[in-house]
């Protein structure tokens, strides 16, 4: 059974209304509004817009001056809203039983312009490096963007040129000065992120490359693509180490992992990898999802299937995440739902929990929060919704429940979704990275 969540949409840009109230502002400018708008499966959507309001006398605990937030109709069972800060929101509904969740602003925003101006449909893909300071941004002309993120706006440094179609895929290793990008003409490129050099092209897919991983510190990558296959390739050499041919269909996206106890099937006794073109890939395990409505898991060093979740017919798997501590996988599909599964040992073709917030497809899912129970699942839809869920997945039961939205885009579709660690100290979760069909690449 498919539980279905109701879901509040925001004015992307209600923070002007909320600084203009706070600001005081200009008595000509007119009331500070925005509008909210709640909507469920099966129910009648809501429409309203909230008024912001704020006076010298109206502070917290802290002496922060506050703002009032009150709906234009007045109707406390539509859509409510209560100001937590000058980024952040709490709204709900009760006529359609949407609980209280945050939305939450973006608190940079990386104007990729170089790579706007090139495509035409805007960022394609993106990745952070592992500390948060280099951004690089693929589009619909065959290069990447690499740009600094500590700088205002997003400062461009280099520009990697050379595919000869849409750059579907990148991925930083774990230097942070070297980028793996995959692209539409059936390549995979490394590239220098310090002055744009490619040195290694990796040469063999017979159709688009749609993912890439890097494997420990990067000797080895992982590729998926539109032929079926995943890929293992030693970057030194630039040679095809093994390839695992899944499907009829694309393979989407995949995860590099490190694998629970009863999922690895390889030892060092082995004898893949004796040629010497092979590191780190003992303990590893490749998640893959499939178009065909599969998601595998893929036993790196001993080439073996180790787990199949789902079965050819159901919706297309677009995205997938994989808990290692949980031993558990959250599918992101066509039809909009995530679905989630628990034990790779006892994989069926039922999964223990759907969710869906609508019918866009889901473009991408990754793991936010997973030190602490329950782990915080991040969701990118095709509609431009950005969200966090909690998955509770127990011996019994499992539930899940939406904490947070994460609010900089409109209608605009969801490419990529990249977890990258925060600074802040007592951090609850990752920072998120977004990027969606537009110039802006956000980070929450």
């Amino acid at each position: 059974m498919v539980e279905t969540l109701g879901h509040i949409a925001v004015q992307p840009d209600w923070t002007v209304d909320v600084d203009g109230a706070l600001g005081g502002g200009d008595s000509n400018e007119g009331p500070h509004r925005f509008w909210v708008s709640a909507y469920k499966q099966g129910s009648e959507s809501i429409h309203d817009s909230v008024e912001a309001t704020a006076t010298a006398t109206a502070v917290d605990a802290g002496g922060k001056r506050i703002v009032s937030l009150a709906t234009a109709s007045g109707d406390s069972e539509g859509v409510a809203a209560e100001y937590v800060s000058p980024r952040q929101l709490r709204l709900w509904s009760r006529r359609l039983a949407i609980p209280a969740a945050l939305h939450t602003a973006a608190g940079t925003a990386v104007e990729c312009s170089n790579t706007a101006r090139a495509a035409t449909a805007g960022v394609r893909s993106i990745d952070v490096s592992r500390h948060g300071g280099l951004l690089v941004a693929g589009g619909d002309d065959g290069a990447l963007d690499v740009y600094e993120t500590t700088s205002g706006g997003g400062a461009h440094r280099v520009r990697l040129a050379g595919h000869l179609g849409d750059v579907t895929c990148c991925r930083f290793f774990p230097s942070g000065q070297v980028v793996l990008s995959g692209a539409t003409d059936m390549r995979l490129k490394v590239w220098s992120a310090a002055d744009g050099s490619n040195p290694v092209t990796l040469v063999g897919h017979t159709a688009r490359v749609t993912d890439c991983a890097i494997v420990g510190v990067g000797k080895n990558v992982v590729s998926a693509g539109a032929d079926g296959s995943v890929r293992l390739w030693h970057c030194g050499s630039a040679m095809l180490v093994h390839m695992f041919t899944l499907s009829d269909s694309a393979v989407n996206r995949i995860v590099v992992a490190e694998a629970r106890e009863g999922l690895r099937q390889g030892s060092e006794s082995s004898s893949a990898g004796e040629a010497g073109n092979e590191f780190e890939t003992v303990g590893k395990i490749v998640v893959a999802a499939c178009e065909d409505g599969r998601v595998l898991v893929l036993d790196l060093h001993s080439r073996e299937t180790v787990a199949v979740f789902g079965a050819v017919g159901d919706p297309p798997v677009r995205a997938v995440a994989y808990d290692t501590e949980r031993d558990t996988v959250f599918a992101g599909r066509a039809d909009g739902s995530v679905a989630v599964w628990s034990g790779a040992k006892t994989a069926t073709t039922a999964p223990v929990l759907v969710f869906t917030r609508g019918t866009a497809a889901v473009s991408d899912v990754c793991l936010v929060r997973t030190s602490a129970a329950p782990p915080l699942l991040c969701v990118g839809t095709e509609d431009g919704q950005l969200f966090l869920a909690a998955v509770s997945v127990g011996a019994a039961s499992a539930s899940v429940e939406v904490v947070e939205d994460l609010v900089a885009f409109d209608v605009d579709p969801i490419t990529q979704i990249r977890p990258v660690p925060s600074s802040e100290p007592n951090a609850s979760r990752q920072n998120v990275w977004a990027a969606a069909r537009c110039s802006r690449v956000c980070r929450f």
